[in-house]
């Protein structure tokens, strides 16, 4: 293989180390775990905090419901200056003299019977509140899974630069031992040219280790530090196969229709609207009731008729209460906003059976997926286990200075590019995981639970 081959390999791994953390301990700094990584996100978070408010707005449509259904009450007090006259309805005299009048008046509507228009509404309103705790659930579930991407990508990037760091130190003892040796000066020459390449790339990691260190403290929902202070740090310097027990595909899929929160909210989506529907058709018919209205004035600057067949806007105090029925009678609207429910929730059917069938060949391909990763990560750990063999063997043959610089460039490719693939199918392993936590719509692995 040719030099620029490793090369190449190098600046693959420190474009995955993206997601990575540095490895220095500051004194203050605090080790989390990622089950305590999740626990601090789903308290913290900003995406996760701002999702929360819709369940809240949507809870205050109960409110609303009552303003509609329940008694509705006008009252009027007032006063205001009025000249005086003396008389009745036959004759009057202007007495040139200024007084008060007060008025007031108070008109309540009280329905008694509206069919059960109150009980479908606020059905149609709490599945409503629900409807957006899923939003919310799902909003969870979609940080969560940033979270372990970038948790999981910080311990893929640390035994990069692990091996960055020993790739480094294993190239000075090499280049020393070949200028002991006294072999030919290109060879020690093309080893320090790659000593200093690999240099490179590893500020280059550096730099994106830092850089991938506040995205995952913006997910925690802290502050974000730009001094040398570290906040955080992961439990782990390195990335391993942690096993599992996988069950069956089933058994997932049962969580899933229990708490998928796409599921839930298409199901709750139908019953809300078709409460609505129903309230809608029963808005309809007349609604029973009771109708209280109390009218009163007084002024000493107009003589009071005491005749109670004469009508006296100044003077006077009357009551009226009875029961009856309101109707309200439009041409087509009621009808057209009940056709428009049908559609809608017609509609709302067609999409719960393609989630269904779409989040099932989901849930399937991240459960393959969980199986193959684990697969490929058992096999790749062999052929790591090889190539750190022939690396050894090469070691020793730079030690006797049996060995030219293109073949101890060889070995370091070899073993880089299998160094990649095993790793990078552990964070695919563990990634899998999370896969299949987010396609079941609630957390499934045994670590984290």
């Amino acid at each position: 293989m040719r030099l620029t081959a490793i090369i190449t390999i190098f600046l693959m791994l420190s474009c995955s180390g993206a997601k990575a953390f540095q490895t220095e301990t500051p004194a203050n700094s605090r080790t989390v775990s990622l089950k305590e990584a999740i626990a601090l996100a789903l308290k913290n978070n900003l995406e996760i905090k701002t999702e929360s408010y819709k369940s809240a707005i949507a809870a205050t449509d109960l409110t609303l419901i009552k303003g509609e259904l329940f008694p509705k009450i006008s009252t009027m007090v007032g006063g205001g200056p009025i000249n005086g006259k003396k008389g009745n309805f036959a004759s009057y005299q202007d007495q040139n003299t200024w007084g008060a009048e007060y008025v007031g008046s108070i008109e309540a509507k009280i329905p008694l019977f509206v069919w059960g228009r109150g009980e479908d509404l606020k059905r149609a309103a709490n599945l409503n509140t629900e409807l957006n705790i899923q939003d919310l659930n799902k909003k969870q579930n979609e940080v969560i899974f940033k979270l372990k991407e970038a948790y999981y990508g910080w311990q893929y990037a640390l035994s990069l630069l692990d091996f960055v760091s020993e790739t480094q130190k294993d190239l000075e003892e090499a280049i020393k031992a070949l200028e002991d040796k006294k072999v030919k000066r290109e060879d020690v020459l093309r080893l320090e040219v790659f000593k200093y390449q690999v240099q490179e790339k590893r500020i280059e990691i550096e730099k994106n280790v830092r850089l991938a260190q506040m995205g995952v403290v913006f997910y925690l929902g802290e502050e974000l530090k730009f001094d040398s202070t570290t906040v955080v740090q992961n439990e782990r310097q390195w990335i391993e196969m942690d096993q599992r027990e996988l069950k069956s595909i089933n058994y997932y899929l049962d969580l899933m229709n229990q708490s998928s929160p796409d599921l839930l909210k298409v199901d709750m989506g139908i019953q809300a609207k078709s409460s609505v529907l129903i309230s809608e058709k029963k808005a309809t018919r007349p609604v029973f009731g009771a109708l209280v209205k109390y009218d009163y004035a007084e002024t000493n600057q107009r003589t009071a008729q005491n005749n109670p067949f004469i009508y006296d806007p100044y003077n006077h105090s009357s009551l009226a209460a009875g029961v009856g029925l309101t109707w309200d009678i439009d041409f087509g609207v009621a009808q057209s906003k009940q056709d428009k429910l049908v559609l809608e929730i017609a509609e709302l059917k067609s999409k719960q059976l393609f989630a269904k069938e779409g989040l099932k060949v989901l849930l399937n391909k991240s459960y393959m997926e969980v199986q193959e990763a684990q697969d490929r990560a058992e096999t790749l750990k062999k052929a790591y286990k090889s190539a750190k063999k022939w690396l050894t063997n090469i070691g020793a043959s730079v030690a006797l200075g049996l060995t030219p610089a293109k073949d101890i460039i060889d070995a370091y490719t070899t073993r880089a590019l299998v160094f990649k693939d095993y790793y990078e199918s552990l964070y695919r392993y563990q990634m899998s995981w999370a896969h299949l936590s987010e396609a079941t719509g609630q957390e499934v692995d045994p670590l984290l639970i």
